[in-house]
């Protein structure tokens, strides 16, 4: 028996029925939380009394009888056995949506999203092992022709080579066709985007009081919008003017600090007088609930058209914008690379940054740095079938 971190998780390996060890990944943030999970299957499993697992114990002991293809007993649903010849592009999506490194990932309505434009391409019962990289390169076809930026279409093999990636960790198939099949070029979709500080302050003034503060936070930060999206009170600090994201909050999958702008304090202190007792999330819509990244784009669109920006600026190009009022406010570009998360080590190897230098680098930042310039090398199409795909039952809780 043992336990071993391989990257973000945690794997234990393991004898449950004395007849051959297997290796099974487990939703726990620690070593010990691990230990005991594999106690408790190991008990469970030699007792044949399943009903003393509690809940992550159950969904590990769940993902496991169906791993190798063994019926369920009854105590955990028994009858719900997947026979592995016949795994389905739906069974496959909900096998990646529960893995332990995409389940709690900033990523996972990211590809929650990817996942709703192939099931409406392949269809929930298209089999797995039957997509190929003719399939693939059909769907990339599609996806362009029907006005997908390229690196949109990247997100989506992202997601897919994901899916394969968890199905051959399962034992389930042994090929990854994603990763034998180019993407799309993404040049013909190049931007270059600067807003201006008065054309900025108009959208805002478009905005819903909910989207206002999301927006700003953007725009004064650099932030992504799933990481502004994923802030809970406990990662902000606005007497040290600090934000501090935990690796699983970011893209990169590394911790990240991010310094308050003093135009900022105020916006997150009136964010603060209205709190829910039901999540600590920062942000809130005017129902009280955590907002999708997609609910951003309905209010974001019609402020672009009521201030009539054209090419329309989508809402990731406020980090653009927040990069070149960076440099042109003379940020020293390895400060600014650490603030956008870019920095790759960097900083770390050559010097240490602190909570006051980022602070003083975002104090002698400036927003009011030029006019508006738009520029897109293509324009995309629009979705000639108007679908919206988000797809809210491909969430698995």
């Amino acid at each position: 028996m043992a336990v071993e971190k391989r990257g973000k998780s945690y794997t234990i390996r393991f004898d449950p029925y004395k007849d051959g060890q297997i290796s099974l990944k487990v939703d726990s943030g620690t070593k010990a939380e691990a230990k005991q999970i594999e106690a408790m299957l190991l008990r469970a499993c030699r007792s044949g009394d399943y009903s003393t697992l509690d809940g992550a114990g159950r969904e590990a002991c769940v993902r496991m009888f169906r791993n190798k293809g063994w019926e369920l007993p009854p105590a955990l649903g028994g009858g719900l056995s997947r026979p592995t010849e016949d795994l389905t592009l739906w069974k496959a999506i909900q096998l990646c949506l529960m893995d332990p490194e995409v389940k709690d990932s900033a990523n996972r309505e990211r590809h929650e999203y990817a996942f709703s434009h192939m099931v409406e391409h392949w269809g929930k019962d298209f089999p797995v092992k039957a997509l190929w990289i003719p399939h693939i390169k059909q769907y990339q076809a599609e996806r362009l022709n029907q006005g997908a930026a390229a690196s949109t279409i990247g997100k989506e093999r992202a997601a897919l080579s994901k899916m394969f990636q968890v199905l051959i960790e399962m034992g389930l198939i042994d090929r990854n066709p994603v990763r034998m099949v180019k993407g799309p070029s993404d040049k013909d979709g190049r931007r270059e985007v600067y807003i201006s500080f008065e054309d900025f302050n108009a959208l805002v003034g478009n905005l819903p009081t909910w989207v206002k503060p999301i927006i700003q936070t953007l725009y004064f930060t650099g932030m992504r919008r799933g990481e502004a999206l994923g802030l809970a009170w406990e990662n902000l600090n606005l007497e040290s003017r600090t934000i501090r994201l935990h690796a699983h909050q970011t893209k990169e999958r590394q911790p990240k600090r991010v310094p308050i702008h003093r135009l900022l304090v105020p916006i997150l202190q009136r964010v603060g007088r209205v709190r829910s007792i039901s999540t600590d999330k920062v942000f809130l819509t005017d129902r009280g609930k955590p907002p999708f990244p997609d609910s951003l784009k309905k209010p974001w669109n019609l402020a672009i058209e009521a201030v009539g920006l054209t090419p329309a600026p989508t809402i990731h190009d406020l980090r653009h914008v927040w990069k070149t009022n960076a440099m042109r406010s003379g940020m020293d570009f390895e400060m600014r690379e650490a603030i956008l998360g870019h920095a790759r080590g960097i900083a770390g190897r050559y010097g240490r940054i602190s909570d006051d230098d980022l602070v003083r680098a975002i104090n002698g930042m400036r927003f009011d740095e030029g006019s508006t310039e738009i520029w897109v090398a293509r324009r995309e199409k629009e979705n000639p079938a108007g679908v919206n795909c988000r797809a809210k039952n491909l969430s698995i809780s």
